[in-house]
């Protein structure tokens, strides 16, 4: 069938209306996404690789402005097609001198704003998730104390320290020179730093200590430190002893356990005194005796869990692999120094670099900074993914709130006439207020209700991302439900104050 002049003029003028309206939007969108792209990318740490690549790509840039434009158009010809459709008699029956709104429109825009409601819901319940997540993360105990602590990384030439005697003495007078700086508490050096992540664990024999039933090895987390690490670090000791200087080469091979090795190993006893080594039962293999027992630190980010670890000096280190010394040529020559100080650590940042010039001045310093912002560094992804929903469920709530308002003053609109005649009965403005706030809270209920649904159905993918939290946590979800609630009231508030303040001879009169 042929449209009519008029018909091909209404359809023109709301695919215009629609391509203008997305068009904004669209580009309005991308100038929010790149602003929260550069917010997420700041939060991210600068030695993630190839950061600075990350920005729009002009191919996803082109798909979201094609999409939004279709879906603006697809929206507009919609209610054009409605219209085309719309029977006079038929209107006139339903919107007549009552003001009623045709029920075949209404449902289809309740439908649209509880869609929007749902997905805000959703979006809002994964970055309430996520908070509290990165809230119970940010609680965990590190098993150190990261404040007031300097760590920098360093690798020393291998043509220059080429034995291990230089690199003994390297190492030996950076520790001497830092000691003397003013402000420093405590120094030390170690193979692995917390909250790098990445260490291998190490096969050990720990003298009765029963293998794991399911037929593995024992492993844990093999640390070679120099100094006063464990001190500079801060991590509790809680039986026995720290290292001292008398733990050289030639004296008695020792160890410090951590308390989750020290549990798996000898439960409910103390560790001091007891033997472990590396590898299988290898006679060949050195025991080490264990003099001291500390907090299980993090290797990772706090939301991993801590493994097995134990410490032992570096210069008893190729002394207690026995055979396997011969594999290794020097021991110490890269690690991490750290320096407890009783100042702001990144004022002790260039006085360390000068140090270690002074030392050796071709030798550069890597990753000079605080414990604190490693610390952090290492929480960035959770925190990153945490600052994008959140971006995403504001932006969902927005658009939820905007089209609630806007559904709300048009069907408010619509019933002017049904609203002056209530009045004309004797109904008072508190009843046309309940009215339109009772229209607004079963399109709110609705979305709820869809809402809860899905956060139900996405739980197991919402589960990988949290930590410490349930998907389904009650308390989570009603707040969430409940912040949508109010955010509907807050939408229909204009409209409900403009419908029940309707000047009734006025409506009466255009009647």
């Amino acid at each position: 069938m042929a449209l009519g002049a008029p018909a091909v003029t209404l359809l023109r003028e709301a695919v215009l209306e629609s391509l203008l309206l997305s068009l904004t939007g669209g580009l309005f969108g991308l100038g929010l996404a790149a602003i929260a792209l550069r917010v997420g990318v700041s939060l991210l740490p600068e030695t993630l690789p190839r950061i600075q690549e990350i920005r729009l790509d002009g191919q996803v840039v082109l798909f979201a402005i094609v999409i939004s434009v279709l879906t603006g158009i697809v929206c507009g010809l919609a209610p054009a097609f409605a219209a085309l459709r719309t029977s006079v008699n038929q209107a006139l029956k339903e919107g007549g001198r009552t003001g009623t709104v045709g029920g075949g429109h209404v449902w289809l825009r309740s439908a649209l704003v509880a869609g929007e409601i749902a997905i805000a819901l959703v979006l809002l319940a994964a970055s309430g998730l996520l908070l509290r997540s990165f809230q119970k993360m940010l609680a965990v105990d590190l098993g150190f104390r990261p404040d007031h602590v300097l760590t920098a990384s360093y690798s020393l030439p291998q043509k220059q320290y080429a034995t291990q005697p230089a690199v003994d003495e390297f190492n030996h007078e950076l520790i001497r020179r830092l000691r003397q700086l003013p402000g420093v508490k405590f120094v030390g050096l170690t193979s692995f730093l917390p909250a790098s992540g990445g260490n291998s664990n190490t096969t050990i024999d720990a003298e009765g200590c029963v293998a794991p039933q399911s037929g593995g090895m024992n492993l844990a987390t093999q640390v070679s430190v120099e100094g006063d690490y464990l001190r500079a670090i801060g991590v509790p000791l809680l039986s026995g002893r720290y290292f001292t200087p008398a733990d050289t080469e030639d004296t008695q091979l020792v160890a410090i356990v951590n308390h989750k090795l020290a549990e798996h190993c000898w439960p409910g006893s103390d560790p001091v005194r007891k033997r472990l080594r590396l590898g299988l039962q290898d006679p060949k293999i050195p025991w080490l005796t264990v003099v001291g027992e500390v907090a299980d630190v993090k290797e990772a980010s706090p939301d991993i869990p801590s493994k097995q670890q134990y410490y032992s000096p570096l210069e008893q280190y190729e002394k207690s692999i026995g055979p396997f010394a011969s594999l290794i040529d020097v021991n110490g020559n890269s690690g991490a120094v750290v320096v407890r100080t009783a100042m702001e650590p990144e004022q002790m940042a260039n006085v360390v670099r000068a140090t270690v010039r002074s030392i050796d001045p071709q030798l550069p310093l890597a990753q000079v900074q605080s414990m604190e912002r490693a610390v952090s560094d290492s929480e960035a992804p959770r925190r990153f993914n945490t600052v994008l929903i959140s971006a995403f469920a504001t932006a969902a709530a927005l658009l939820a709130a905007l089209g609630m308002y806007s559904v709300i003053a048009f069907s408010a609109a619509l019933r002017t006439q049904e609203m002056a005649v209530r009045m004309a009965l004797g109904s008072q403005r508190a009843g046309i207020l309940r009215l339109v706030f009772a229209s607004a809270a079963k399109v709110a209920m609705l979305g709820c209700a869809i809402g809860l649904l899905g956060v139900a159905v996405v739980s197991r993918l919402l589960a990988s991302f949290l930590f410490g939290v349930s998907p389904l946590d009650p308390l989570v979800l009603s707040l969430a439900a409940v912040f949508v609630l109010l955010l509907a009231w807050v939408a229909s508030l204009l409209p409900a104050r403009r419908a029940a303040s309707l000047d009734l001879m006025s409506v009466l009169r255009a009647e």
